[in-house]
């Protein structure tokens, strides 16, 4: 057991000081992984700080039935009746022309708002809250709301809030296939890189071959110089994209603050590191290995 944990140390050690010796082309490799990784865990970040924003969201599916100025006091009532029978509907509210002004002036601070105005522009209005949430069920209840006496326009208030989901929906999917693409030109671009330090120690492997070295032996020294170009690939990834989120956060804040909310984009925390820094490194070490094992075969 110590024999076998002086071989790994030993290869270690000689993986270090072969980045140390060659640091133009280390430092390409680490870029190269860097970006690669950075791609996605930016898209991943975004993603995430977004959700956790839409996840705060209380999104009631509301219904606004608004009434014509021509609609009278029959019309009015009887809708009333209507939608308190109405099994699709959990509530109902009815807002007047004249409670809408008022409470427009309260939230506004101006009480002169009929200035220059013969009368109240504003409709009667109801304020519907359904059963069901599901898109079907809120459009047929919308289109049943359109056709009834009196009414002039319904507006289905919560239809931003499940556009916002799907947009979330499709940036998860998007996510997902950048990290298979990303994830796969990773492993090529790392088995590309052994193979090419394979070709250059051609003639030293079929002479550690010829006095008994092992496979196992070969193989070591390669595939922990890509764990290692994969744990600092990672490092740095996480370093770029904390980087860029911190310089773009005083604007999103800035932009958020205009609409009176308060939001900004997460940056890599410990675990989020340590998942990258584990996939780089699984990643390069299944490039390193499936590189070395297939050169392996051919010289034998």
């Amino acid at each position: 057991m110590k024999h076998w944990f002086r071989l790994h140390l030993q290869s270690l050690a000689r993986t270090l000081g072969a980045l140390f010796r060659h640091p133009f082309s280390s430092t390409l490799n680490l870029l190269v992984i860097g970006i690669t990784a950075a791609l996605p865990l930016a898209l991943w970040l975004i993603i995430s700080s977004l959700s956790s924003v839409a996840s705060q969201i209380h999104v009631e599916p509301q219904i606004s039935v608004f009434m014509r100025d021509t609609a009278t006091a029959e019309d009015i009532a009887m809708l009333k009746t209507q939608l308190k029978k109405d099994p699709r509907i959990a509530s109902s509210r009815f807002i007047s022309k004249d409670d809408a002004l008022k409470e427009m002036q309260i939230s506004s601070g101006a009480a002169n708002l009929l200035a220059g105005l013969s009368e109240n522009p504003l409709p009667d209005a109801f304020v519907l809250s359904s059963k069901d949430g599901q898109a079907s069920t809120l459009e047929a209840l919308q289109k049943d709301m359109i056709s009834r006496p009196g009414v002039e326009e319904v507006q289905l208030d919560s239809a931003w809030a499940h556009r916002l989901e799907r947009l979330l929906a499709l940036g998860q999917t998007l996510f997902e296939v950048i990290v298979v693409l990303l994830a796969t030109a990773l492993t090529l671009i790392t088995g590309n890189a052994i193979r090419m330090q394979i070709l250059t120690r051609k003639e030293e492997i079929e002479v550690a071959r010829l006095i008994g070295a092992t496979d196992a032996f070969i193989r070591r020294p390669f595939v922990y110089f890509a764990m290692v170009q994969g744990l600092l690939g990672g490092l740095l990834a996480c370093g770029i994209v904390g980087s860029m989120l911190s310089h773009l956060n005083p604007a999103v804040s800035d932009l958020a603050m205009a609409y009176g909310q308060k939001f900004s984009l997460q940056s890599p925390d410990l675990s989020t590191i340590a998942i990258v820094c584990g996939l780089c490194t699984l990643l390069t070490f299944i490039g390193a290995w499936l590189a070395v094992w297939r050169h392996l075969r051919q010289f034998t």
